[in-house]
């Protein structure tokens, strides 16, 4: 596909770009750079991208990424998110720069143990105000003053960098924990699920491995080997959905419905490949690349 032919299908498909803007994006390493080849003698370069889908669905990523931010600073990882090549260097700086504007959006300049839990502790009413109002809340029968105190301990948990920061978790949170999972006060009650210790564990377990600080340590160390392999899981795991979303519409993905993938896909990446990346550390990486295999090939097998 040329430049000029991209241009052309994405305008066909309601996006407003020009050639001047599909350069920069080049330029930019938005888009990969363009392969060339001799015409012949005296007849000049013919100048492409080899796969016409590949990069018509990354060109539709960037101006969705575009769309949604404005700023052409994080569209990298964005595409890096949703399955794209993206130079590493600039992802790994990226994703950090995120996380840490993440803490900060929430946090302010807190740093202290004690300044953090006072910061969390000002978001909680009014995000447990807003969770009471949600449909499964309601059905639940929770109140957004037992929501409150839970809350508080996941973000102190997921927020808080500091080691020694507490958990206490007593008998209500741990009823509050189930009625969320468990809307049915009879299957509550015969749940040997979140008992105080196993909610203590999970919030621990969170800390050390989920949290924003776990997760710019993790970034950090992980070499450029770590992240390439626990991205290409992640595009096989995209490739398991795309073929099943393909199947459930009857054969063939609509532009919509590509679309809706490419918003998962992005707003859902960064979790799922840092999840990849822990899993494939902890030696469980083979188990998961016959499991994706076995996957793709039972449903190629299957649905062509």
């Amino acid at each position: 596909m040329s430049q000029t032919g991209l241009v052309a299908e994405l305008q066909e498909r309601g996006y407003d770009v020009t050639e001047r803007q599909v350069r920069d994006w080049r330029v930019k390493g938005l888009l990969p750079p363009l392969n060339s080849r001799s015409r012949g003698r005296a007849l000049g370069v013919l100048r492409y991208w080899e796969s016409d889908e590949i990069i018509l669905s990354q060109a539709m990523a960037v101006c969705d990424l575009l769309d949604r931010n404005g700023r052409t600073k994080w569209v990298p990882l964005g595409l890096w998110f949703a399955g794209f090549e993206v130079n590493l260097g600039t992802v790994r700086a990226l994703w950090l720069e995120s996380l840490a504007r993440t803490r900060k959006e929430w946090l302010g300049t807190a740093l202290s143990k004690e300044e953090c839990e006072d910061a969390i502790g000002g978001l909680c009413p009014r995000l447990a105000k807003g969770l009471s109002d949600q449909p499964w809340a309601k059905t639940a029968h929770l109140p957004w003053t037992r929501l409150e105190p839970l809350l508080f301990e996941v973000l102190n948990a997921f927020f808080n960098p500091h080691p020694d920061a507490e958990i206490a978790i007593d008998e209500q949170l741990a009823e509050t924990a189930r009625t969320l999972m468990y809307h049915n006060r009879a299957d509550r009650q015969g749940s040997e699920f979140v008992r105080e210790s196993e909610l203590e564990e999970w919030l621990n377990f969170m800390r050390r491995n989920l949290s924003v600080n776990a997760m710019r340590e993790n970034i950090a160390v992980a070499t450029d080997d770590d992240l390439t392999v626990a991205h290409n899981r992640w595009r096989a795991v995209c490739e398991v959905f795309t073929i099943l979303s393909a199947n459930a519409s009857g054969g063939t993905l609509s532009d919509d419905l590509r679309l809706l993938g490419r918003r998962a896909a992005i707003q859902f990446g960064g979790l799922c490949i840092f999840g990849l990346l822990l899993l494939g550390r902890s030696g469980k990486g083979q188990l998961l690349d016959s499991r994706l295999e076995e996957a793709r090939t039972t449903l190629t097998a299957e649905f062509t």
